[in-house]
């Protein structure tokens, strides 16, 4: 054994230009107590606590051994074959030196920091997956070479966090986000110091905290705002918008916490929204702005509204979600992604939620930068009902625990608030619409009219009447079927298809051509599944909806006469499809939104119908707000036999059942091909993840029954086992995406978007 201990050794160097020990606790312990003590200054002795014990095991001989005769610098990294595990000693020494709970919140996070926050107990009969199993284990002899001074177990002081003392049912779960926080800011501090001293080149690249620049943000907004403002143009719709603008600031003020606001579509919530984050970010003190989305197919747009704000510095604006364009990325960006160290973060809100249930490492760096922020929820209606009471719980604890401000901004505003019938919903939200019945009376731009049932020829019927129309359907085949039928009646130049079939570089193009085609009055007509709705930019004087929820039927009204510049109010006309059959989630909604109607025929789009609308979706379904049993990990507060693994594999907000292809759609989709069968990607690490990203914008979902089909009768070429490379091109269509028609088989159900 060598005669100093060493955290990481450096390839092909000798052992005086290591990591000892000494220098890595140093470096953890104080990117950790930095880390915790934003959330709280009592947590400095924690993060001082964990950067001290957390690689406890390297001081044993093995470990030692182990690391001279490798030299390898990922030596840290458990779980492979030859490695030593180093987690369960530390985890160990803190269960046996702090009683009441705390000693358990230590090893939950110490024993996790390489291989995920673990189960309490195994719940599948694998002997080294539950904490109570790694703090039985035998560990290699370390207490004789740690230095005798690091052994002896600080006071922890107790944080005074807002947990809820005499809300026996909401401590259990805020004490679980507690230790999540703790996990967080470990395992990012260990990420980061290891990374200083093994990488420093990228240490260097990374943003450098800067308390001003939020200020900074707030000026560049107003400028552009103020750019936005023209006198000569003193519209209805603009003088709104000032006056929504106002509200916000005027709302930015107030103390952190729950906020609502309700805002039509076309009121300009989303840079009003913006303003309110950054002014109430500086009067509180608050680290950063999170702006959540619930579509992959708007958060593109709203990143470039911000990136244009901030034009002159557009790194400020960290785009966090799978189908990144990797043109839009930089090097800062990528290293920025791993631990959310940006000013303005916009994501979806798959990434956000699952992000905070999740175990494993690399998606629990970020939590830690979340507290203290201001969380900005889009279009807060599309939370999943069967997991609606983990959701509420959550945000619940950012807001009471780690002084978040959470403002749940749609134009449909969802009956969150706690009540008699809702006992889960939150209590406190702050309105910042004084009066969101009048606003909408004022911002009300379109009329609604039921058509009744339809045939498909019927539908046809109706939309090809018109000169320029947007019709919104359920389901990807309905969307197909609808697109053939008109092509037979309305020329190609004039006829629109959008749809998940296609991949997201041709659904850019696509949004491209016809807001092109919209702003210079060109004919113009669109079949679309339900990804248009919620925030695209687009403008039709007529819009025709499927049968659907009423949040869903707002949004496809927000896509109508969305500027107010028709004479009279424009026309959504709704109907209800004879030839397609809706199951699940999307026949309940549709059925709730049918109710409703049937109650507010005039105005089905009302906000006192919109209430109603949330009060069947969300208030009657009780057995369905935890449907997924998440809640059920976190009940036991005496023992803290929290299941955070199971936890994070029953949090899914998207059931995904498909299996990802890859389409040569473009030139470039070319090139990303010719390059996956280059022997620079099997051989160079770097370049095959940067390969792998830009793929992911020419992808489409595919159920897994048909991909599997697909792959044995050879129209798809298996790659890595994962990826799918399609080979048959006359299955991808220029006008339509990925057409399964094209290939030997049909299955029927091809699924929503």
């Amino acid at each position: 054994m060598p005669n100093a201990t060493y955290a990481h050794s450096l390839e092909n160097q000798p052992p005086e230009k290591w990591e000892t020990m000494a220098q890595h606790e140093e470096a953890v312990a104080k990117y950790c107590c930095r880390f915790l003590k934003r959330i709280n200054p009592d947590l400095n002795s924690w993060g001082e606590l964990l950067g001290r014990w957390h690689d406890l095991g390297k001081y044993s001989g093995e470990f030692q051994a182990y690391l001279e005769k490798s030299n390898d610098p990922n030596a840290s990294c458990e779980g492979f074959k030859g490695r030593v595990d180093h987690s369960s000693a530390g985890a160990q020494y803190a269960f046996e030196n702090y009683p009441n709970g705390i000693g358990k919140m230590l090893a939950f996070v110490i024993a996790g920091h390489h291989a995920g926050l673990a189960d309490a107990y195994s719940m599948t009969g694998n002997k080294d997956s539950g904490l109570l199993e790694r703090l039985k284990q035998p560990v290699e002899p370390y207490r004789e070479n740690a230095p005798n001074v690091l052994l002896i177990p600080p006071p922890l002081t107790a944080p005074t966090l807002g947990f809820s003392k005499d809300a026996a049912d909401k401590l259990p779960f805020e004490t679980s986000v507690f230790v999540r926080m703790l996990f967080s800011a470990l395992c990012d501090a260990d990420f980061l110091a290891t990374e200083e001293f093994i990488s420093p080149e990228k240490t260097a690249e990374r943003p450098v905290e800067n308390a001003d620049v939020l200020c900074g943000m707030r000026v560049q907004l107003e400028k552009h705002l103020d750019g936005l403002n023209d006198p000569t143009n003193p519209s209805e719709v603009n003088q709104k918008r000032s006056e929504i603008l106002q509200l916000a600031n005027d709302a930015a003020r107030l103390k952190p916490g729950f906020y609502s606001f309700t805002v039509p579509t076309g009121g300009g919530k989303t840079l009003s929204s913006l303003s309110f984050a950054l002014r109430h970010a500086i009067k509180n003190d608050l680290a950063r702005i999170i702006y959540a989305i619930p579509f992959t197919s708007i958060i593109e747009q709203t990143a470039d509204v911000f990136r244009d704000v901030f034009k002159n510095d557009p790194e400020l604006v960290l785009e966090h979600h799978g189908n990144v364009d990797p043109d839009k990325e930089s090097r800062v960006s990528r290293l920025a992604t791993q631990n959310w160290d940006s000013p303005l973060v916009v994501t979806t809100n798959v990434q956000l939620f699952e992000s905070l249930f999740a175990n494993r490492t690399s998606r629990c760096r970020k939590l830690h930068r979340i507290a203290r922020s201001v969380i900005i929820l889009d279009e807060v209606q599309t939370l999943p009902v069967t997991l609606l009471q983990p959701c509420l719980a959550m945000l619940e604890t950012l807001v009471n625990v780690f002084d978040c401000t959470v403002l749940l901004c749609t134009a449909t505003q969802p009956a969150f608030s706690a009540n008699a019938e809702f006992p889960i919903g939150i209590n406190g939200v702050h309105e910042i619409i004084k009066e969101p019945d009048k606003l909408y009376e004022d911002l009300k731009r379109v009329k609604v009219v039921s058509l009744g049932e339809l045939t498909n020829e019927q539908i046809v019927d109706n939309v090809a009447e018109n000169e320029l129309a947007l019709c919104i359907v359920n389901t990807k085949r309905h969307a197909a079927d609808l697109y053939q039928l008109l092509a037979k009646r309305v020329p190609a130049e004039r006829l629109f298809h959008l749809s998940t079939n296609m991949c997201a570089a041709h659904r850019t193009e696509k949004f491209k051509t016809i807001r092109r085609r919209l702003d210079q009055e060109e004919l113009c007509i669109v079949v679309s599944t339900q990804l248009i709705e919620a925030g695209v930019d687009v403008d039709f004087p007529v819009v025709f909806r499927s049968m659907t929820g009423l949040d869903s039927i707002a949004q496809a009204a927000g896509r109508c006469n969305r500027e107010g510049k028709l004479p009279n109010r424009g026309k959504v006309f709704l109907f209800d499809p004879t030839d397609v059959r809706l199951r699940g989630e999307l026949k309940l909604t549709a059925q709730s939104g049918a109710e409703v109607i049937r109650q507010f025929p005039d105005d089905p789009l009302a906000l006192q119908a919109i209430e109603e609308y949330f009060r069947l979706h969300y208030w009657q379904n009780r057995d369905l707000w935890d449907g997924k049993k998440v809640m059920e990990c976190f009940k036991d507060l005496q023992n803290l036999d929290f299941q955070f693994r199971t936890a994070a594999d029953r949090f899914r907000m998207i059931e995904d059942t498909t299996r990802s292809v890859f389409v040569l759609w473009d030139s470039v989709g070319v090139e990303i091909e010719k390059q996956i069968q280059s022997t620079e990607f099997a051989e160079n690490p770097r370049f095959r993840k940067l390969v792998l990203r830009r793929l992911q914008r020419y992808v489409v979902p595919v159920c897994e029954n048909d991909f599997n089909k697909l792959v044995k009768v050879g129209e798809i070429e298996l790659f890595n086992d994962q990826l799918g490379i399609l080979l048959n091109q006359s299955m991808y269509q220029d006008d339509r995406g990925f057409d399964l028609t094209k290939s030997g088989f049909l299955d029927p159900a091809i699924g929503v978007i």
